[in-house]
């Protein structure tokens, strides 16, 4: 009985096998890692190891500075690649998501393996913020990460200095847009507000005396009662229309 034989693969498919299979074994934890990764204390998580000791600490500072500004949350991240599937800015929304759920929260996540910045934001600093604001704040940070003429360790210390001081800026329009009346404005706007309560207090004693006035004005007169002499019984003649004389009675 003979019994078939195996052919052996051919070296180009073993390769391609062996690609695929390298591929899936190395993405399947990738994302496992990346989904396990907990919320980082000081809010920067760098698998990339471009920060030194020193800015990581200055930058875990400013976030906390900023967070308590905005009253949300802040972070950090900086990936060496993205999970199989995601886009960094996809990445970056589900890291927000998982670390801050739905409180409020501004993510920065740099992709090492792209060289390229996601700027994720919770909904509601959207609609506090205008969102040409922030979209071109994003344009700008993403032009920040990828000037390579800079180490990492410096971008990354550009970055969040001038993203935190426009937030800052923002922030400080916001609330100003708030107050009734600006603190520079305050002034001379109460003395504004205390002149038109003058003038209207004025126009309506003035009101007041004009009706008086014109009531009083609402009286009537009548010509005196004046003699008229007789003008021959001519009718329309003015005075008696006629005066007759009669004889005395028995004459």
């Amino acid at each position: 009985m003979v019994t078939p034989s195996h052919r052996p693969l051919s070296r180009p498919f073993r390769t391609l096998v062996c690609l695929f299979g390298s591929f899936w074994l190395q993405s399947a934890p990738l994302e496992a890692a990346i989904d396990a990764v907990p919320a980082p204390a000081d809010g920067i998580y760098d698998d990339t190891r471009a920060l030194s000791e020193a800015t990581r600490r200055a930058l875990a500072e400013e976030l906390k500075d900023l967070a308590t500004i905005l009253k949300c949350d802040m972070w950090l991240t900086a990936t060496s690649f993205s999970a199989a599937g995601f886009t960094p800015r996809r990445q970056a929304q589900v890291t927000r998501l998982r670390w801050s759920g739905s409180r409020p929260a501004i993510l920065l996540g740099y992709d090492r393996a792209t060289n390229s910045l996601a700027l994720s934001l919770s909904p509601d600093l959207w609609a506090r913020y205008p969102a040409p604001a922030l979209a071109t704040l994003a344009l700008d940070s993403n032009r920040i990460v990828t000037d390579t003429q800079l180490s990492l360790d410096e971008r990354f210390s550009l970055l969040v200095q001038q993203f935190a001081e426009r937030m800052r800026e923002l922030e400080k329009v916001r609330l100003q847009q708030m107050r009734w009346f600006p603190e520079h404005e305050r002034r001379f706007s109460l003395i504004l507000v205390a002149a038109l309560l003058a003038g209207a207090s004025v126009a309506i004693i003035l009101g007041i005396l004009s009706r008086r006035y014109e009531g009083s004005g609402g009286q009537q007169f009548t010509l005196p009662d004046v003699a008229v002499s007789s003008r021959l019984g001519a009718p329309y003649g003015g005075g008696l229309i006629a005066e007759i004389h009669l004889p005395p009675v028995g004459k």
